[in-house]
């Protein structure tokens, strides 16, 4: 009868086992990056909700970002990959091939701040009208940062030329430092905490459709009447993963990101909270716009991106 209770019991450990199917998730960044505590903690979510799959994540840095998604490629049927905005530069610079992947969720619009130091808080963005120079410090040409400087240096008639950091935030310290770096992307939380080592700091704008809780007086980009691509997350897998499994993994990332809430992704506690604010449509729809409109502003600024580069 023992025999035959610890078969029935190790029976049951192994197929527990084996209905706990491995799913990682690729950050093609450091533990650092903004977004890394909020994919943690919605992997930590997810596994509580349900037991057929176990997620895990891990860092994959570097290139930006096509070494996560290739990594993920070698086992696709269990493997995902965050992308950024880098995907559409990636894919047009043909590092990857865009239609070998499907899109699972999205975290949504980053809601950082356009930070200066030759601009005024009050005024916004048309503060910057009367520069004949803007120098943009980011972490690749053509990011969202680059051609927010763009967009908005057409209608104000100044010149951009970029410098490549290895993070935002570096590039900030670098501005506040007295550095020749006038335009960036980042926290609010960040600006706080430079703010009084250089008074010079200004915020112009919230790239997001929120304005900060932090500083509420902001107004968005899009207040301000430009529509400028933002940092966006979204979580893809390759197509090589069955349909219907794509679907199933959709759902249970979407119903644990609903059960963290919009507050926890807005969260303004700390100095590195995600700040982002979820998109409205679907996961998909919201990717294929902001792709869309990446594509259509790389293809319009062309000419200066390539130029940036030489």
């Amino acid at each position: 009868m023992k025999k035959l209770f610890a078969g029935i019991l190790l029976a049951s450990l192994v197929s527990v086992a084996q209905a706990q199917e491995a799913i990682t998730i690729y950050i093609p960044a450091s533990p650092s990056q903004p977004n890394a505590p909020a994919t943690i903690r919605t992997a930590e979510v997810a596994n509580q909700m349900q037991n057929k799959y176990k997620f895990s994540v891990e860092f994959k840095p570097g290139a930006n970002g096509v070494i996560a998604l290739k990594t993920m490629d070698q086992n696709p049927e269990n493997r995902l990959s965050m992308v950024a905005p880098a995907f559409v530069e990636n894919a047009k610079s043909g590092l990857i091939n865009k239609s070998d992947y499907a899109v699972i969720s999205s975290q949504g619009e980053a809601c950082w701040a356009i930070i200066t130091n030759v601009g005024d808080t009050a005024k916004g963005l048309a503060s910057l009208q009367g520069q004949k120079e803007i120098v943009v410090g980011g972490t690749g040409f053509g990011n969202a940062a680059h051609i927010n400087a763009l967009v908005i240096g057409e209608r104000y008639g100044f010149k951009v030329r970029y410098v490549v950091y290895k993070a935002n935030y570096e590039a900030l310290i670098a501005m506040t430092g007295g550095e020749p770096v006038n335009f960036l992307l980042e926290r609010v939380a960040s600006y706080q905490k430079f703010k009084e080592k250089n008074p010079k700091l200004q915020i112009l704008g919230i790239t997001c459709n929120k304005r900060s809780e932090l500083m509420p007086e902001v107004k968005t980009v899009r207040e301000q009447g430009f529509s400028t691509p933002v940092i966006f997350m979204s979580l893809v897998a390759n197509v090589k993963m069955p349909e219907a499994k794509r679907k199933e993994i959709s759902e249970i990332i979407e119903a644990a990101q609903e059960k963290l809430g919009e507050k926890y992704f807005l969260d303004t506690a700390d100095m590195n909270p995600p700040q982002f604010a979820k998109p409205k449509q679907s996961a998909s729809d919201f990717f294929n716009f902001r792709v869309k409109q990446m594509e259509e502003l790389t293809a319009r600024y062309e000419a200066q991106i390539e130029a940036a580069k030489k």
